[in-house]
């Protein structure tokens, strides 16, 4: 070989008939020199140096002439890669939700017949009108499928991350809030686990999987802190939804729900438990304190969510610091707590109230403004 065989092609003579041979050497992917020889598919000279070519430029860029194979259609790397391997990484509640969104909202149905290739801008658009037209929001579609996308550029199934449209923002809502007065009304009319469960939520920012998953020993007495270190996702006991635990200083409403609901219990037992003994499921906590709403006649019915909304807006409202509101709350931005700091329909009349006590006092009659 060498310099007689610049371009990988030699010719040998075989049973006294001349047979042109690809052959030249080449270093794999962990840097160890190979030979590659076999016979030209085409047995011309032209053809057989264009087909060495190839193999040569194949071996220089992926270390080995074997052709790459097909990349998987969406529906196999999602089953047999991204669902074993990436969907582990998320809460229980998260997997749930994307198996759904996969397989029973439509994006297994639209994408999972095309390689991972071949998905780009048009077939990013083409589940985002499909999704749309059947009156649904597409914006957990598209965030899952970019990131069964990106997982597969990360694997190395797509050379290059294809150029996708970007997800519409969600609008962030102004968090609804019962008063002080509703919640009071709650706490005098609930009784047992729901009552303590009501006053986990608003007295010390609990998530419904944080309340459900507090346990004795989480209840400093002496330090007068609860710490927040475990959270239920579904039914999987996990870490809170920001990763961190937080202590939160109890206050003596608290404190005094706390101290009878502790008694007589382990320090590993869940605080929150049933007449059975057991933890109340996610739906049953909502379910119980909308018919508690309900017996109490308080309309409209506040979610269990809002318990927690209600502690952000009272104390953004007493003038408390608004970092410190975001540590207690768990949240990963300030962006987040910031829509504590919105006024409510209250604080906007009493504003208005005001303007027009200054221009009733104001000599100019009022209608000048106008001119």
């Amino acid at each position: 070989m060498g310099d007689r065989n610049r371009s990988g092609v030699r010719a040998v003579k075989r049973r006294g008939k001349k047979i042109l041979v690809i052959d030249f050497r080449y270093c794999d992917k962990d840097g160890r020199e190979r030979r590659h020889r076999r016979d030209a598919s085409v047995q011309m000279m032209t053809a057989a140096r264009a087909e060495a070519e190839t193999l040569r430029r194949r071996a220089l860029e992926t270390g080995s002439v074997d052709p790459k194979p097909a990349a998987p259609t969406f529906e196999v790397f999602v089953r047999e890669q991204f669902v074993p391997l990436i969907m582990p990484t998320y809460t229980a509640a998260t997997r749930e939700r994307y198996l759904r969104v996969l397989w029973k909202e439509g994006v297994v149905r639209v994408l999972g017949a095309k390689r991972v290739t071949e998905i780009g801008a048009r077939e990013f658009r083409a589940l985002d009108a499909e999704v749309r037209g059947r009156g649904v929001n597409p914006r957990q579609h598209l965030i899952l499928v970019r990131r069964v996308i990106k997982t597969a550029h990360e694997f190395g199934v797509i050379e290059r991350m294809p150029v996708l449209p970007s997800v519409p923002r969600q609008p962030r809502k102004l968090p609804g809030a019962p008063s002080r007065e509703v919640i009071d009304q709650c706490l005098r009319g609930a009784r047992g686990w729901l009552r303590t469960s009501i006053a986990l939520a608003y007295f010390a920012t609990q998530r419904n999987g944080e309340v459900r998953a507090t346990r004795v020993m989480d209840v400093d007495f002496a330090g007068n802190c609860l710490k927040i270190r475990h959270a239920f996702s579904d039914t999987e006991f996990s870490t809170p939804k920001g990763k961190d635990e937080r202590a939160i200083p109890m206050s003596p409403p608290l404190r005094a729900i706390l101290e009878e609901s502790v008694k007589g219990k382990r320090p590993t037992d869940f605080v929150v438990v049933d007449e059975q003994g057991r933890t109340p499921s996610r739906q049953r906590l909502y379910k119980e304190f909308i018919a508690l709403q309900r017996r109490l006649g308080i309309v409209p019915a506040w979610s269990f969510h809002a318990l927690r909304h209600s502690f952000g807006t009272h104390a953004v409202r007493g003038g408390a610091n608004i970092e410190a509101i975001r540590e207690l709350m768990g949240h990963e931005d300030l962006e987040t707590t910031a829509l504590y700091l919105h006024a409510a329909h209250a604080d906007k009349v009493s504003v208005i109230e005001a303007l027009d006590g200054q221009l009733a006092g104001n000599s100019v009659p009022s209608t000048s403004l106008l001119h």
